[in-house]
């Protein structure tokens, strides 16, 4: 029997040797395992081995659920943003925005639209130094009027504003209003004997600048313009940026539309109108040599091309500017007196260089009406009363 166990002891170290060899185990390690199975199971040696390997199991079992948490909380970063995300406090419009003290005033007090609620500004204070008298009272007025219809009066960020009008200057004061409806005219009446003084009417042919279009609409309701018409197709909309850059007179303007302005201008020139074109051709008329106080229709031009070939030979006449450059928009030549002009101020490098060769449409408009208007003394009684209210 001792014989038998020592052989069966044999052939284990045997059996360890060789499964010792197959893991690459240093002779340490193999010395090691080998009193480690020549011990009994029972022995504390083993014991204690047991107990550490327990604990580490444990141990180890307790990161990996950990791991597993932490996993999980990564996976639901993006659902957690994307949720939050979704649930956005900015004002969802159910017409267009009208923003700016002025323009809110002008809308609210004409009611040539339908409103749906105010947004104002959490916080808004016009106590501070940096705010204007003038806003502070236009708030006010605002405020009283928007009680005084039932408007709902809601508090929004500043940011949400911003975000709802696409950061532009809302003054703190959003309005949620239908758009502007505008009537579509094929002519202009025949002129009738009144006591004020002559008709003026702008039109603007494919005008798309939304800045100048309400540059030009403030400039025609400051200078006593009756209305302003604009092509059906190929103008700016009448967004909350022109009246924004109206100042508010797009609410108090008459608004027109046509979908041919050649026709328009024919059929109106037929009914005693006079038709002046803008253009910087030195064809054109100055400005001192047309006569003003007179029934006009006005009729300006796109940016950089100017008016269109056939609605400039729909017009009466053209007038131009003069300034201290003047050049012929038919030619690219300036002219001896030009080259001179050009080479004694900047030089030879820039002879042919002409920085600004006309000026911005809406500038050239109130220029224009200013003349055109002439005697400014005698206003409408109509826009007065309009405007006391």
């Amino acid at each position: 029997m001792k014989l038998r166990d020592e052989r069966e002891d044999g052939d284990r170290r045997i059996n360890l040797r060789n499964a010792e060899s197959e893991k690459g185990l240093s002779m340490e390690e193999r010395q090691e395992e080998e009193e480690l199975v020549s011990e009994p199971a029972d022995a504390p040696r083993w014991n204690r081995i047991k107990t550490t390997y327990k604990d580490f199991t444990d141990k180890r079992s307790r990161l990996d659920k950990a791991d597993v948490r932490r996993w999980n909380k990564q996976e639901t970063w993006g659902k957690t943003r994307w949720k939050e995300a979704a649930e956005t406090s900015v004002p969802k419009m159910v017409g267009q925005c009208v923003y700016g003290v002025g323009p809110v005033l002008a809308a609210l007090t004409v009611a040539r639209r339908e409103f749906y609620a105010l947004y104002v500004q959490e916080g808004l204070d016009f106590t501070a130094n940096n705010r204007k008298k003038k806003d502070k009272k236009g708030v006010e007025k605002i405020l009283k009027v928007a009680d005084k219809i039932g408007l709902k009066i809601i508090e929004t960020s500043k940011h949400d504003l911003n975000m709802a009008v696409d950061n532009r200057p809302h003054q703190g004061l959003v309005l949620d209003a239908s758009p502007l409806e505008i009537v579509d005219i094929r002519e202009l009446e025949p002129i009738a004997e009144r006591d004020q003084r002559a008709p003026l009417w702008v039109a603007l042919d494919e005008v798309t600048d939304p800045q100048n279009l309400g540059a030009i609409i403030r400039s025609a309701y400051f200078f006593g313009a009756e209305g302003v018409v604009l092509c059906a197709k190929n103008s700016a909309p009448l967004s909350g940026v022109v009246g924004k850059a109206s100042a508010g007179s797009l609410e108090l303007i008459e608004l027109r539309s046509c979908k041919n302005m050649m026709n328009f201008l024919t059929s109106s020139m037929e009914n005693g109108w006079r038709v002046l074109g803008g253009s910087v051709s030195s064809k054109a008329l100055t400005l001192r040599e047309v006569e003003a106080g007179l029934p006009t229709i006005l009729v300006l031009g796109s940016e950089g091309r100017g008016l269109r070939p056939l609605v400039e030979r729909s017009c009466t006449q053209l007038v131009r500017i003069p300034g201290s450059m003047t050049v012929d928009s038919g030619s690219g030549d300036t002219g001896a007196e030009g080259e001179d002009m050009a080479h004694n101020c900047f030089g030879q490098e820039l002879n042919f260089f002409l920085a600004v060769e006309s000026l911005n449409v809406s500038v050239a408009a109130g220029v224009l009406l200013y003349h055109l208007v002439g005697d400014t003394k005698h206003f409408s009684m109509e826009k007065m009363n309009r405007i006391s209210s």
